[in-house]
Formats: C-alpha cells, structure tokens, sequence
C-alpha cells in the first residue's frame, strides 16, 4: 500500500484584544482591561479546531449527526470539529501506523482499543489518559474491558462511542412460523430445526463465505463454553502463560461448524455468497438462518425496510452456558497533540454528556452502552439485549486479545474445503502470537 503521511494543520487563533484607556490628550499605559471587554473578547473568540482521524465505514450517521452539532453550535461550544476519512481495514491501518511513526496523527483518533494502540500504535507515549467523572455512566463492564483502560497500569486511555453489538442467529420469524419451529434452547433443538428446514427445501444457514470475515462467527462462540473466565484465559495467553492448544472450546466449534455443512445446512455456494447476500437471503426468507452480530440489521433496515420487523435472533444455542458475545463499542483515544487541557476537557464533557449521546442514537440507531440512553430497537435487536439486561453476556475473545493470532478464517475455510485439518488451527495461531509478541520485544516470549 503506498502510505502517505500528511502534516495535521492545527491553526488555533484567538483575537488579540489591546485596550486603551482615553484621557486628555492621549492614551493611559498603565490601563487594564475591563471585565466587560474581557467577557466581549471571549464572545468574540473564534472556536478552536479540534482534528480527528477516522475510518470511513465507521463514519456513520450517529457521528455525522454530532458533527453537525458540534459545528452548527461551535461560537457557543468554542470549538468545531474537522474529521479526515480514510479508507477502513487493513488498508486504512496502516495508514493509522505510518502517522503515528512520523508523529502526524490528529488530536483525536477513533480505533480498535487499548492493546491495538500498544500493539500498531508505538505504545501508549503519544496518547493521554482521559478518565474522569463520565465513567461512572458506562457500565464497569465495557469500560474495563482492554479497548479502553490499559491492563497493565489500570488507566483509562479511551472513550467509548458507537454502539455495543451481539453476535447471534439472525432469524426470518415467517419462515419458522409456516414450518411451526421454536427459536432452539439446546444445540440437538438447532440441529433438528436445521433438518427441517432443509427438508422443507429452504437453505436453513446462509453463510457468506466471499467475505472471510464471517466465517468463524459462529465458532467465537465456542470460548464461551470454557470452564475460566474469558479474562483470566486470554490475561494467560496474552502473557505466555497459556496457549490456544490448551482450550477445546474453540476448537470443537469449528468441527461442529463443519458438521452443518457436511450435513448440507449450509448452502453449496457459500465460497462465493457475500455478506449482502446473506441480508438479501435472511430478508426475504429464501433462508432461514444466518450468523453474524446486531450491526447487520442497520444494513438490513436500509435495505429492507419492510423486512427488518420479520428478523429475529437468539444465541448460538452451543450447550454449557447461556450467554454470548459481546463487542463493545470503538474506542476514541485523545493524542499528545491535544495540547489544551481546558479544551480536552470540555469536548469530553460534551462527547459523554447524555443530550449529545442522546442525539448519536436518534440518528444511528443500535443498542446504546451508556446508562440513561434510549433507542428504538429491532425486534432482533431486543432479542439479544435481553441478554445483556439479565448479564448473560461476555466480551467477545478477539476484543481480548493483545497479539495477531494468524488468520483463523482462511484457516477455517482450508479446513472446509480440505486444505487443513482442524489440528493445524490452533498451533498456527499460537504460533503467531509468539511471532507477534517476539517481534514487539515482549520478555515474555525468549527472544
């Protein structure tokens, strides 16, 4: 990718305001200003920029709609707001990468959280800490998690912004009701409902192969079958004190994946079907399942309107818990180049007040992580928030995660199509963690 690094302009300039004090003859030197001209100058003030760096998938119309906020009401707020877009993936990060190895990222930068930074990012030097009283209207859940408060030294290094998302079946309710099926409770009932599907002559699991980001969902889902705590599994991992070898939950997610296919639940043509496939096909009932997280139904509202009241969800129904995952919202770091204290502080005040949270999900819609927030939800979309209500939920094991465990979808796919067998997944991805950590000098892994 040809990287680019662009100088961030940041032309910050408050009128200079000399009073004159007039008497006979001429002016008085030793004058000071008066307290109503220093309120006029403060009236006067141009707002301050404030910069931000963004991907463009993730500058969606909850954000837009604080933009324009912010903007339209910056005399009063005293700043204004100026978002770059950059491309989203992997091109877009390393894009973030080669801004920050010459120094030249903006004030603000929306990313993956935490241990991304310390991973891509050159650490934490370059980034402040921004906890403080707006923290106690998030749950301690999502503002524990490592995308936002550093493990190691216990500190908060982001906000949240966006919604939180939870992976789960997405389900057409038509279909299930002409076919007289019950949303499964046990792994043998998903199974069976499979079967039925499938003899009715309806694809039961849509699965978009094209786009390999979805391929292992489904499989995710098997860590939360494991006897630890996420946390305390991947604090292990993370430190070289455990291996990926050493959990089955995972691994027997994945043979169970492939058993669906084997048993023709899932379509023939699943190499080549797209995730807008899956939308399409989940919409219209030409299939009756397909697995991925909440944020599909934004795309489906957009795109089917008319449908999106006929999608329900429910948690993959693998036996042993009764919970699933949840990714918590984007992180929004603030860079050393926010050198105004006074300024950070009010823009923090105003990004985390409830008015402006507010005013993202009116716009955005999805499920809000701030307490006091509501939100017009989907019917899918309620589904899995009863999860969240009744706590039967964790953070999704790649969220905690500190270094490149390998390409685990193209490993799934070689293993569909025969190209792996499932003993070689797990050893490659901690194989690649010990490529990672070595090559960011951790003392934990022998040089």
């Amino acid at each position: 990718m040809k990287k680019r690094a662009l100088s961030v302009v940041m032309a910050v300039s408050l009128a200079s305001i000399s009073l004159t004090a007039c008497g006979t003859g001429g002016s008085s030197p030793g004058a000071s200003a008066s307290p109503s001209g220093t309120n006029a100058a403060k009236r006067n003030a141009a707002p301050k920029e404030i910069t931000m760096l963004m991907f463009t998938d993730w500058y969606k119309s909850g954000i837009q709609a604080v933009e324009k906020d912010i903007n339209d009401n910056a005399d009063k707020l005293g700043f204004k707001l100026n978002i770059e877009k950059v491309a989203g993936g992997q091109q877009g990060s390393e894009l973030y990468k080669a801004r920050a190895a010459a120094n030249e990222l903006p004030m603000l930068v929306p990313n993956y959280g935490v241990n991304w930074i310390k991973g891509n990012l050159g650490g934490l030097g370059h980034f402040q800490e921004v906890g403080g009283d707006w923290t106690k209207n998030i749950p301690e859940s999502i503002m524990k998690a490592p995308q936002f408060t550093d493990t190691d030294s216990g500190k908060v290094y982001g906000i949240p912004f966006d919604s939180i998302n939870l992976l789960g079946v997405f389900y057409n309710k038509k279909v299930f009701e002409k076919l007289n099926l019950a949303v499964p409770k046990t792994y043998a009932e998903f199974l069976a409902d499979s079967d039925k599907i499938k003899a009715a002559g309806i694809t039961p699991i849509y699965l978009p192969g094209k786009d390999s980001w979805t391929v292992n969902v489904f499989d995710h889902e098997g860590w939360l079958t494991e006897s630890q705590p996420l946390n305390d599994i991947f604090a292990k991992i993370n430190t070289n004190k455990a291996h990926y070898t050493d959990f089955s939950g995972f691994k027997n997610a994945i043979q169970k994946h492939k058993e669906l296919l084997d048993k023709g639940y899932i379509q023939k043509t699943y190499l080549s079907d797209s995730y807008d496939g899956s939308e399409k096909a989940i919409a219209e009932g030409t299939a009756a399942m397909t697995i991925n997280a909440t944020w599909i139904m934004d795309d489906i509202k957009k795109k089917f309107p008319d449908k999106a009241n006929d999608i329900g969800a429910f948690r993959v129904p693998f036996d042993g818990n009764n919970k699933l995952s949840l990714f918590v919202p984007f992180n929004l770091s603030v860079t050393d180049q926010f050198k105004d204290k006074e300024l950070l502080k009010k823009f923090i005040d105003y990004f985390t007040s409830q008015s402006t949270q507010q005013k993202f999900f009116d716009a955005q819609g999805g499920i809000p992580y701030q307490k006091g927030i509501t939100s017009a939800l989907l019917p899918a979309q309620s589904d899995l928030k009863a999860y969240v209500d009744q706590g039967n939920t964790d953070t999704f094991w790649g969220n905690l995660t500190k270094y490149d465990s390998s390409d685990t979808n193209n490993s799934i796919l070689d293993y569909f199509t025969g190209g792996k067998t499932i003993d070689q997944i797990l050893p490659a991805m901690d194989a690649a963690t010990a490529k990672d950590a070595k090559a960011k000098a951790d003392p934990n892994w022998k040089q």
